[in-house]
């Protein structure tokens, strides 16, 4: 077992509590929020608003529900051994091969203890069609009666995967929000970290052809004022797919009353595909230990259009408490 594979066991074995009886098939999946993955959830259960999955806060049961890549299944499959388990302070008790609509499973079943507290816990491994996702369940002993083995059971095989995951979920998701975007719409969400606005029908532009804005977050950044410019400027250099880029003015700006020390940079350029005239905003916003970098992208002849648009978008850009 590779240490990677260790960690993510260890990740859901060690997942923290958070937390009677239709059955499952009765009612429609549920998606945790981000997951393309669902499944309908034991009575009692709801959509986490604290952790991917599901949780009882009647009971202090949980439900982590975590999306693998798709080659992973056979590699975590060979992890799940009595003695991974163990290391991890579980005792398994049982196991079943499972089959699921168009995929498969393996679900284990066993207990462990915390803090002098018993937990039934079950370890599901499924495969359905375009998704592979592990569910860890652990209920305390004491609320056993309402959640029997099969009951459980029945409602992991419920296990499904939606053809994608809203972009307005996505956006939910991650580090800070968008309070103005000034007709622009969000068309993708980057890594958890970064989200790209356009106007126009492509939901994949070109920039040629739609206005293109990105929004993103970065750890880290330089605390000097001195080098924050160099540090901007090293960021822009990373920008590809155009040519004869010559940059036509840099400063810092004091943004939000001064209290939001922003790096703004201009450029000419031309599209490499098409060779349109192109205008290119960027701006990175610092504060402690993190960078906001906001890039707007325009045809030179619409720039004085979009640009007050880039603007307002920035402005509109706050930490997400």
């Amino acid at each position: 077992m590779t240490l990677k594979t260790f960690a993510f066991l260890a990740l859901l074995a060690a997942f923290p509590a958070a937390l009677a009886s239709a059955p499952a098939q009765a009612a429609e999946p549920e998606f945790p929020i981000g997951s393309v993955v669902g499944f309908v959830p034991p009575p009692g259960f709801v959509v986490s608003k604290r952790f991917p999955g599901f949780e009882n806060t009647d009971n202090g049961g949980s439900i982590v529900l975590l999306s693998l890549p798709s080659q992973a299944y056979p590699d975590i499959e060979k992890s799940m051994t009595p003695e991974a388990f163990k290391a991890q302070g579980i005792t398994e008790e049982k196991r079943e091969n499972l089959t699921l609509p168009g995929g498969k499973g393996v679900l284990v079943i066993g207990s462990e203890q915390e803090n002098g507290q018993k937990f039934r816990k079950w370890m599901f491994l499924g495969s359905v069609p375009a998704a592979i996702a592990i569910a860890a369940v652990r209920i305390p002993d004491t609320a056993l009666q309402a959640y029997p083995d099969d009951v459980i059971k029945t409602s992991l095989l419920t296990m499904t995967a939606r053809a994608s995951v809203p972009v307005e979920e996505q956006l939910s998701l991650i580090p800070f929000k968008l309070s103005e975007m000034s007709g622009l719409r969000p068309v993708r969400v980057m890594g958890g970290a970064g989200v790209l606005l356009t106007d126009g029908p492509k939901d994949a532009p070109e920039v040629a052809e739609q206005p293109v804005f990105i929004v993103s977050i970065g750890q880290g950044g330089p605390e000097q004022t001195e080098e924050r410019a160099n540090f901007a400027r090293n960021l822009f250099t990373g920008l590809a797919d155009f040519k004869d880029i010559r940059i036509v003015s840099g400063d810092m700006l004091r943004l939000g009353g001064g209290s939001m020390p922003t790096h703004e940079l201009q450029a000419e350029a031309k599209d490499a595909k098409t060779d349109t005239p192109m205008k290119i905003v960027q701006w990175v916003r610092f504060g402690p230990g993190a960078f906001v970098r906001m890039v707007g992208i325009a045809r030179a002849d619409l720039w004085s259009k979009e640009f007050p648009r880039f603007r307002a978008v920035r402005d509109g850009v706050s930490p997400r408490e």
